[in-house]
């Protein structure tokens, strides 16, 4: 993509006022991937494929019993589901990845599309190498090829899809094999955002529909995971409509009650805040941050918004702050990493690369961009492991592994890569897509 173009892009983005989709991040558990060859070096997407060893065992945190009393939860509801579904990809057909999730060494789902361009979702069972369409059999529309799904699952069993412009939500117990349906109370033309706690205790957000800074919002939770929902929030209630303006970017919830929301405020309002909600989601509170001290008048002068929130403690948590400015003749990006042990009442703020921020440990993070950067201290220095000339989204497993999709705009080329050493190589992983075993 030439300077020329992207700058045009950037441009656009900054005018447009209508809805960005916001996307959702999705649980992920350590592992330990071991490349048997050096594959590539450096800027070029790699050619060999890489192999795979055994993983570290992670013992994952019980669940958290719920103190606060919920509104009546409703009765489900018998589906009968009209027209066609999305057909299943045969065995052999040609995708291309858009979107990968390991939930350990082996087993991972991630977003394909086929040859007409429509979005599926597969799963591997061998950590990449060979994929299943596990696509629930959603009713198919005529123009589907923007339909993306919003994915999340809890473990390897335990999964929820939900489409743009349907009243459905997905739920599977047995990773991805058989599907049950649950009708909800609006159609969501924007999509969704789906988190969960556990197994059991499950917030689902419906963007119902946007513009002029509004982007409607339903919000609903499940404490039997996903089986029947409560709607907490809609843009019809009084008085709360704290959440119904701007983007939702994420969601982080430390227990059944506690929890941050992020958003991006397109540069019209000054008020950068985080929402926090102390009962469950019912209602939500606003926690104004200040804005960084190396640029006081960034709320002001560029468009700001906030993502990666992540919960440590009752009292402490980290997410991003980026903001898209103009000066110079040009237009650039200023990222921070806002940390607070106060509860919000005070922010340590460091200034960060430009890239996707993925937070390992307390102390370890990664920014993915044209160049990859790591940092051992929360922030405070950041070491270049890499500069290539490709775009990754990666799902990152421990400290030094990750596993994702690499994309070269300049070829529009893409490729499954992975990393064992920090980002310093990628291999390239091949994959062969076998015969769907979801019951239709």
């Amino acid at each position: 993509m030439s300077k020329i173009s992207k700058f045009l892009i950037i441009l656009l983005l900054m005018i447009l006022t209508a809805c960005n989709r916001p996307q959702g991040d999705a649980t992920q558990s350590p592992l330990d991937i071991e490349l048997t060859q050096d594959v590539v070096k450096d800027t070029d997407i790699p050619d060999q494929p890489a192999d795979t060893s055994q993983p570290e065992n992670t013992d994952v945190p019980p669940a958290q019993e719920d103190p606060t009393p919920q509104p009546p939860t409703a009765e489900p509801q018998e589906i009968v589901l009209e027209g066609d579904t999305i057909a299943p990809l045969p065995a052999g057909a040609a995708v291309v990845f858009k979107e990968i999730h390991l939930l350990n060494d082996q087993i991972g789902w991630g977003l394909a599309t086929d040859d007409e361009r429509v979005n599926h979702l597969v799963r591997t069972e061998d950590g990449g190498y060979t994929w299943r369409d596990i696509t629930p059999p959603q009713p198919d529309m005529p123009d589907k090829t923007w339909i993306y799904p919003e994915v999340h699952f809890y473990d390897s069993d335990t999964g929820w899809v939900i489409f743009s412009d349907t009243d459905l939500v997905w739920l599977t117990k047995d990773g991805g094999i058989n599907w049950t349906p649950v009708r909800l109370d609006f159609n969501a033309w924007l999509g969704g955002m789906i988190y969960s706690l556990d197994q059991d205790h499950v917030w689902l957000f419906q963007f119902l529909e946007g513009g002029m800074q509004k982007v409607y919002t339903a919000l609903y939770r499940s404490v039997d995971g996903g089986t029947t929902w409560t709607k907490l929030i809609d843009p019809t209630m009084v008085p709360d409509y704290s959440i119904q303006g701007f983007d939702k970017t994420g969601v982080d919830f430390l227990n059944p009650d506690y929890g941050w929301l992020t958003r991006h405020f397109r540069g019209v309002s000054p008020d950068v805040r985080l929402d926090a909600t102390y009962d469950g989601g019912m209602t939500w509170q606003a926690i104004n941050l200040p804005a960084p001290s190396s640029a006081p008048d960034a709320f002001n002068d560029c468009s700001c918004g906030l993502s990666t929130p992540d919960l440590e403690s009752v009292s402490a948590g980290t997410l991003k702050l980026e903001c898209l400015c103009s000066g110079g003749g040009g237009i650039f990006t200023k990222n921070y990493i806002y940390r607070t042990d106060d509860g919000g009442s005070n922010w340590d703020i460091q200034s960060i690369p430009e890239g996707e921020l993925h937070k390992i440990t307390k102390q370890i993070f990664y920014v993915v961009g044209r160049e990859i950067y790591r940092t051992e201290d929360g922030g405070e220095n950041w070491d270049l492991m890499n500069t290539v000339n490709w775009d990754g989204h990666f799902s990152f497993l421990n400290t030094t592994t990750a596993l994702g999709v690499a994309y070269d705009p300049d070829d529009e080329e893409y490729a499954l890569v992975q990393t064992s050493n920090s980002c310093s190589s990628f291999g390239i992983i091949n994959p062969v897509l076998l015969s769907s075993q979801t019951n239709r």
